[in-house]
């Protein structure tokens, strides 16, 4: 059994990464991966002594593709040379977090939303600030008033992620804020990983907002070498990963799966799935990353 999608409290994770190597040992999983949003820090000094299975080194690239943003999965890399790319850009945090917050206030004000005008953090944010604490500090603030549920939609509130990929991430959402310049080109994004000795995945490719994601990964696959896709994912309906298993299988690429578990800030992603994905899916390319 394998679980290779999941985030540890080096990005937006609840639980450290010894704490995740400790329940994969409980569940028993043979293959896992801690797969952390722009960085693998977690690989660092980690003691994998008390873990039984092979940990196989992992990132979730974030970057944009016909005004979406998407992610790429990537495995197998030289982790120093990720995160020192990583260090690079997070210096560049805290003054991108301001324009975050701006950008925010506005589009609030714009759109008569409900919030708390003296929360006004702008001049709290130092270098230990990020976008990710603005955004979640003020979608925890917009939670406060019962009238943004139908300003801004249920399904946008109903949980942070939704809040991110619904909202702020949706050209179609009011409280869309065009973030795409922050994040590598696909082309980077998938060179990076690739340059590294990593192998890229589409990452749950039936989140994105597509008629047609089968199409939509067609489009990916002109544009840029991708070595795989995730066939298994916590939001997946059977008939979703059917069918993204036979178009795998059909188009020679490379599977993988995992549960995307983030501890409270995704209650619903269980680690390790109760599907239990089978380590077999993953035989044709583990080889090349170890």
């Amino acid at each position: 059994m394998i679980d290779l999608h999941c985030h540890s409290n080096k990005s937006d994770g609840e639980f450290s990464p010894s704490d995740l190597l400790i329940k994969a040992e409980q569940l028993g999983l043979t293959y896992f991966s801690i797969t952390d949003h722009n960085n693998c820090f977690a690989y660092e000094n980690l003691d994998t002594s008390f873990y039984n299975g092979t940990l196989i080194c992992g990132v979730e690239i974030t970057t944009s593709f016909e005004n979406q943003i998407i992610e790429i999965l990537g495995y197998g890399m030289d982790f120093k040379e990720i995160n020192s790319w990583c260090s690079n850009e997070r210096k560049k945090e805290p003054e991108y977090a301001k324009i975050v917050y701006k950008k925010l206030i506005e589009t609030f004000e714009n759109n008569n939303i409900y919030y708390t005008k003296e929360l006004d953090i702008y001049n709290q944010i130092d270098n230990t600030w990020t976008t990710g604490m603005v955004k979640k500090t003020l979608y925890d603030d917009l939670l406060k008033y019962p009238e943004n549920l139908s300003i801004i939609g249920k399904d946008v509130l109903i949980s942070y992620s939704n809040f991110n990929k619904l909202g702020l991430n949706n050209p179609n959402s009011i409280i869309f804020i065009n973030e795409y310049s922050r994040f590598l080109s696909l082309e980077e994004a998938v060179n990076m990983i690739h340059k590294n000795g990593g192998l890229c995945f589409i990452a749950h490719v039936y989140q994105y907002d597509v008629e047609n994601h089968i199409e939509f990964i067609d489009k990916i696959r002109n544009i840029v070498h991708i070595d795989g896709v995730e066939i298994i994912h916590s939001s997946f309906t059977s008939e979703q990963i059917r069918e993204i298993t036979q178009y795998a299988d059909s188009n020679n690429l490379f599977k993988c799966g995992g549960s995307d578990f983030h501890g409270e800030l995704k209650p619903g992603f269980k680690l390790g799935l109760d599907l239990k994905i089978s380590d077999d899916i993953i035989k044709p390319w583990i080889n090349k990353v170890l």
